[in-house]
């Protein structure tokens, strides 16, 4: 995963251009990928969706939790869009909105409003 960290972020990239470029979605899928976990595929309505509405879609297949402790653990950053965040070696990959690329921070340095794990971990 440590390669992700410095990607560009592009809003809707998944990573195929040539410059590796992801948006918050795509980076946690590309890790949930990594780890092989399940996930269900991406929703567009995410983009421009609610917390509460995207949460209700995430606990189809995942269950909300107090703390992040699993790698995999998907999290929901307090801003406005909705930003999605995965829990990796005991910190956080995000999209830094001042860097404008993939970064990593130890969770308790990143303000997150809720936590999910994926039921089958």
């Amino acid at each position: 995963m440590i390669d992700l960290i410095g990607r560009p972020y592009r809003w809707g990239a998944d990573g195929t251009d040539p410059d590796g470029a992801l948006d918050c979605i795509n980076l946690v899928f590309t890790v949930l990928d990594r780890l092989g976990l399940e996930h269900p595929t991406r929703r567009q309505d995410w983009y421009d969706g609610k917390q509460y509405a995207i949460g209700r879609d995430l606990l189809s297949w995942c269950r909300r939790v107090e703390k992040p402790k699993y790698d995999g653990d998907v999290l929901l950053l307090p801003q406005a869009p909705t930003t999605f965040a995965v829990f990796w070696s005991q910190g956080c990959l995000y999209i830094n909105q001042h860097l404008q690329a993939v970064a990593w921070c130890p969770t308790d340095m990143l303000r997150y409003s809720h936590c999910f794990r994926l039921k089958s971990v």
